[in-house]
């Protein structure tokens, strides 16, 4: 099996770049704390990602009862359609200026997006360690 063909790595990568992109979005949040009329700017990935998950093109699927449960087949297929979209928190403003960048709320989704982040860069690097181990055993 080719590594690029691996569902578990090619979600942990879409998660990784989405988190990514999250992270940047929070910084120019920061950036920007001062700007006058500034928007804060978000990025949502979960809801393409738990529709990759859960899709079923027309045939039976397995049922997953828990989120740790395996990927079914076909999921890498799937996987193309994961996008991270980026959108603009209009319905709020924090201040008289338009300026809707809250420093707290953005700093506690920096900290959450890094933990995550963290946690997936661990995730991929265990996977990576154990097909390892397994390409050397089999020699």
């Amino acid at each position: 099996m080719s590594i690029s063909n691996d569902s578990t790595l090619q979600l942990l990568e879409k998660g990784l770049d989405a988190l990514s992109a999250r992270q940047q979005a929070i910084s120019n949040n920061i950036a920007n704390v001062e700007t006058p009329h500034y928007k804060a700017v978000d990025v949502a990935f979960e809801r393409s990602l738990r529709q990759a998950m859960d899709g079923n093109e027309g045939g039976l699927s397995m049922q997953r009862t828990d989120d740790e449960h395996l990927l079914a087949p076909g999921m890498a297929d799937r996987m193309e359609d994961v996008d991270a979209q980026m959108f603009r928190r209009n319905g709020t403003s924090m201040r008289l200026d338009g300026n809707n960048v809250d420093i707290e709320t953005e700093m506690v989704r920096l900290a959450e997006t890094a933990m995550r982040y963290q946690s997936l860069t661990t995730l991929a690097s265990r996977k990576l360690a154990l097909m390892r181990m397994i390409a050397q055993e089999s020699r």
